[in-house]
């Protein structure tokens, strides 16, 4: 698989909680996607209580933490203090998401993200592939799978989605999905077709003050629309707004618990039918 994939150096299962190898009917796969070491693979996840056997992917280390840090970096450098100071981010922002060029004065701030962003990407995709030829082998026990993740991590479950699209599987394999803070465009990709994937709920969790996604993914993909900052108009996706949760890109970190609790996942929602399906 990994040949097959290429260029994915790391994509390991980590046990979390307390319900392993006891028989549960139900896997939850939790995906961070914005980390400053392996620990925060896990310490987004830690904590929560539900019936289900858990586990962290992680995956492509050196690459994520790269990104994230590069990104920390930026956030703490002069010029990006004195745009927040002169509260001039949220500016930038409703220039980006009406799209507008991206600003002059964060062109050069940003270029030195980009190369690292870009490969973390290519990586989230080819990791997502990765994650739909497991689940299609049956390694979860062919037991309904939940995929939780957060920003690039989000778009691993994404591109999971859409290689299971590729297959004649429907939503055998996929009860549930939750993204969080998603860099994935609206327009450019077929949701329909992800959400066909999915059994049950299909959640987009975005926040309206998360500039940092928006300089990240760059002006020029903005245009189409972005998951993680605003809602995707799709039949069977239900938008939830985090805004007063979350401040900024790596509020992910520790917030994920809080927004899980509010989306009452544990609460039973009818299942997902197209319009397909039902005419």
């Amino acid at each position: 698989m990994a040949r097959r994939t290429g260029n994915i150096d790391e994509f390991e299962f980590i046990a979390i909680g307390d319900y392993h190898n006891q028989g549960r009917l139900a896997v939850e796969i939790l995906i961070s996607g914005f980390v400053f070491s392996k620990e925060d693979y896990v310490r987004p996840w830690e904590g929560q209580i539900d019936n289900m056997e858990r586990f962290a992917l992680l995956w492509e280390s050196r690459n994520l933490i790269a990104v994230s840090t590069a990104i920390q970096d930026w956030l703490t450098s002069s010029i990006a203090l004195e745009l927040m100071r002169q509260g001039a981010m949220m500016t930038v922002l409703s220039s980006l998401v009406a799209a507008l060029a991206l600003p002059a004065v964060l062109l050069s701030a940003t270029n030195f993200i980009d190369s690292k962003w870009s490969i973390a990407v290519d990586r989230s995709d080819k990791a997502g592939r990765l994650l739909a030829e497991v689940l299609l082998k049956g390694y979860q026990g062919n037991r309904p799978v939940t995929l939780i993740g957060y920003s690039l991590g989000a778009r691993v479950i994404f591109s999971c989605l859409q290689a299971l699209s590729e297959t004649e599987r429907n939503a055998e394999l996929v009860e549930r999905v939750v993204l969080l803070g998603a860099p994935i465009a609206i327009k450019d990709e077929n949701w329909e077709a992800a959400r066909k994937m999915v059994a049950g709920r299909f959640i987009n969790a975005y926040s309206t003050k998360d500039w940092m996604l928006g300089v990240a993914f760059r002006a020029s993909l903005l245009t189409n629309g972005l998951a993680g900052l605003q809602p995707v108009d799709v039949q069977g996706i239900e938008n939830v707004d985090v805004t007063d949760t979350i401040e900024g890109h790596s509020s992910y970190l520790w917030s994920t618990r809080k927004i899980l609790e509010r989306l009452e996942l544990e609460v039973c929602y009818p299942v997902f039918k197209s319009k397909e399906k039902e005419e």
